[in-house]
């Protein structure tokens, strides 16, 4: 261990040069150095060396002299002793009053550095006890960190999936986001149904000037690049007039995160500082990252619940179950649970025969069954699937969904991949599990026993497919971090 302090007491200045000049430096040790007892008392005192080699022979005061008054002193500071030929009996007495080792005159260099060493290593290994109690302090103030911010966004997107009116989520998430990332602003911009335009959401009672204020997306500007690549944008300029934001109006700094559902981007999620010299971390976008993946599903909630109209009333109960089934998957970060609360709420919501979650094993470039319902136990043992064959395995390759009630004439039927899970497959419907733009898995449902499959079971189960996918991604990512 290189930068260690060395105190030489001697009273011999060429025994002082030689050590602290030509040997010591030479592997790295810094020096000190005083010529008898008092002041090398008075350096150990100031300057609380690594180690000390001291001469038995001092004038005045001997080298056992001093050893007596740092014992009492309860000075701990290890000590070579250094004495000729013939006292060993000093040596003797030195490691009674708490010297590490002694080195016998004339000594060579192989010697010294040898006699350090031995010395020493108490004193280091209690240096790496320290620093690694240190490290882990360190690292168990981190993981305590992280545990919070999940927990506090598990809490947030809880609390806004509830939502079922538009301008609340849109509201809650702004809030939000500023409190996540200590944003001074923050702004969520919409796609127009042309998927043209961003209009950024304005509060109620926002200034009038504000109501028209919206972004090209084919134009050249951070939020077109957020909406064209589906990555995040984050950029700091602490000089001139800053980053712009929109007319008269400039930004420190700015970062952006896509509103992605299925996908597909539906909007951008965006904070910046205006007065405050303070640029958004790494750790600032992966937060604001999560908070998106939740508004765009509260946003679809709040949507297709807003929506529905008088002519859509015998299907509110649907659409309710649809959100409690949202709010329940996301209503804790354990994986069993989320998968078993998400499996039962399916299959009950949609009485069918089997239902079953597939999730993505690049690796293996196969399905894995996270969790089924209705499976015939006889038939069950077989839970893996090439990506690629059969529903399942077509829809996790292409990313687009696939229906059928007279699945046995479908070009896609293979009786050895779809009669896995249990019984003969009449009518099956199966759709993508995306999750930040990644098919990671798929959701299945086999035999619907009160009629056939349609274009509405479709809407539904990728609204459920969407909030699936990010509940167990995350559930997957808290159980990553609780590992550690």
């Amino acid at each position: 261990m290189s930068g260690e302090r060395i105190l030489i007491i001697d009273d011999s200045r060429e025994i002082v040069k030689h050590l602290t000049e030509h040997v010591l430096p030479t592997f790295g040790y810094k020096t000190l150095y005083a010529y008898d007892g008092q002041s090398g008392l008075a350096r150990i005192r100031e300057m609380q060396p690594d180690l000390v080699m001291l001469d038995f022979n001092l004038p005045e005061m001997t080298g056992l002299d001093v050893l007596q008054q740092m014992a009492q002193e309860s000075i701990s500071t290890p000590v070579i002793l250094m004495t000729g030929y013939g006292s060993e009996q000093s040596a003797i007495e030195a490691f009674r009053l708490g010297a590490k080792d002694y080195l016998i005159k004339p000594f060579t260099v192989d010697e010294v550095v040898e006699t350090i060493d031995r010395s020493l290593v108490e004193t280091r290994l209690l240096h790496d006890k320290a620093e690694l109690a240190e490290q882990l302090r360190r690292v168990k103030v981190e993981m305590s960190r992280q545990t919070h911010e999940m927990n506090t966004l598990f809490k947030i997107g809880k609390a806004i999936t509830s939502l079922l009116s538009v301008d609340q989520v849109l509201e809650r998430v702004q809030e939000a986001a500023k409190y996540l990332t200590d944003g001074e602003d923050s702004r969520i911009w919409l796609m127009d149904e042309a998927g043209t335009q961003l209009r950024a959401f304005e509060k109620p009672g926002d200034d009038a000037e504000d109501k028209n204020f919206t972004a090209i997306v084919e134009g050249e500007s951070y939020l077109s690049e957020v909406v064209r690549q589906g990555r995040p944008f984050r950029q700091s300029r602490f000089t001139e007039n800053g980053l712009k934001v929109k007319t008269g109006l400039f930004a420190r700094a700015i970062l952006c995160v896509p509103l992605k559902l299925r996908g597909v981007v539906i909007g951008v999620l965006a904070v910046s500082n205006q007065l405050a010299l303070r640029s958004f971390s790494k750790r600032d976008e992966f937060l604001l990252s999560f908070l998106a993946d939740y508004a765009a599903i509260a946003l679809e909630n709040a949507r297709v619940f807003q929506a529905a109209d008088k002519a859509l009333t015998r299907k509110l109960d649907e659409l309710r179950t649809l959100i409690q089934i949202t709010q329940t998957i996301t209503s804790t970060l354990d994986l069993d649970e989320v998968l078993q609360l998400a499996i039962k709420q399916i299959h009950d919501g949609w009485d069918v025969e089997v239902a079953s979650l597939w999730w993505l094993d690049r690796a293996r470039q196969s399905l894995v069954v996270l969790a089924k319902i209705g499976a015939a136990p006889a038939r069950s043992a077989a839970e893996e699937l090439p990506l690629g064959q059969g529903f399942a395995g077509t829809v996790a390759q292409t990313g687009n969904w696939i229906y059928s009630n007279d699945v046995s004439h479908h070009p896609l039927y293979a009786p050895s991949a779809e009669n896995l899970l249990g019984p003969e497959t009449q009518s099956i419907l199966c759709v993508p599990l995306i999750y930040r733009g990644q098919v990671v898995g798929a959701l299945e449902l086999i035999n619907k026993r009160d009629g056939d499959f349609d274009d509405q079971d479709v809407e539904r189960a990728a609204s459920i497919a969407a909030a699936v996918a990010i509940a167990t991604a995350n559930a997957m990512s808290f159980d990553e971090i609780d590992a550690r």
